[in-house]
């Protein structure tokens, strides 16, 4: 899994405490061991993606295991990823690249984010008291930083994926999924703040038909949840609803002891051609 510089597309070394290129860009690893590689000119926001306090929620909810049966049908669909290298595409804080290099610990794990805050929180995970990560960079699903053909599989839940891009980094037969929203996701927890339920849209749409990619199949997951107490408020403040929900709705939830409402996932498979 070789890291390609940002300013100039050549392959990065590591040193010491840093990456350098050939043509001698370098680039600091921070003490938790990711390295930041979204360069300040790609930037369309000083602080880009989710926010730090999203994260945690995100953190905070998805420990509590109200996505397990996801993670679960992640692994098997992985089907035995022992001695893979594994790209995370929006990895996040960090939560399901974990949980995937827990089942296949001899897997080679990448992760990338735009957002520095999750990225760090991904840092920190461990997995047999080693970092879950064998690299973590900040930077865009549009600008990947590596080289390319480096990956046997790439995953994708809830993040933005960028077909050629991800199939630069992909070898040839290599394996995309993306996890999704499917109809009735959070179809409890939306009905509680808008008069209308609208079904989440999924990035599927930018995969289909496009000539690198092979499409495999694909499988809907749903469970009917009760989330309890802090929860509610964390499932909210983790999705993209938080931003469309008033402050008296906002207080009304945090206020909830409960909230039932279905987990819809569609798992979307394709092979690199």
């Amino acid at each position: 899994m070789i890291l390609k510089c940002p300013s100039c597309q050549q392959a990065l070394i590591s040193t010491q405490n840093t990456y350098r290129c050939s043509n001698n860009h370098c680039f600091d690893i921070a003490k938790e061991g990711y390295t930041n590689l979204l360069l300040a000119q790609h930037k369309r926001s000083k602080n880009p993606g989710d926010d730090n306090t999203m994260m945690a929620c995100r953190q905070a909810f998805l420990n509590q295991g109200y996505y397990q049966f996801l993670v679960d049908a992640l692994v098997a669909i992985l089907d035995n990823a022992n001695d893979q290298t594994l790209l995370d595409i929006g990895c996040g804080e960090g939560f399901y690249g974990h949980q995937i290099k827990q089942h296949y610990p001899r897997a080679q794990l990448a992760g990338i984010d735009i957002a520095k805050g999750g990225v760090r929180l991904a840092a920190k995970r461990k997995s047999n008291n080693a970092p879950a990560y064998t690299q973590l960079a900040v930077a865009s699903a549009y600008d990947l930083p590596f080289m390319t053909q480096n990956f046997d599989c790439a995953v994708s839940v809830f993040s933005p994926v960028d077909p050629p891009e991800t199939a630069r980094v992909l070898k040839p037969g290599g394996q995309l999924i993306i996890v999704g929203p499917a109809k009735n996701h959070l179809k409890g927890l939306a009905e509680s703040i808008y008069d209308e339920f609208k079904p989440h849209a999924n990035g599927f749409r930018t995969l289909e038909g496009h000539p690198s990619f092979e499409r495999l199949g694909s499988t809907i997951i749903e469970q009917n949840a009760t989330i309890e107490g802090a929860s509610i408020y964390q499932l909210l403040t983790m999705t993209p609803y938080f931003w469309s929900t008033s402050e008296e709705k906002q207080a009304a939830i945090k206020k909830r002891a409960t909230l039932s409402t279905p987990l819809a996932f569609e798992i979307s498979r394709y092979k690199r051609l």
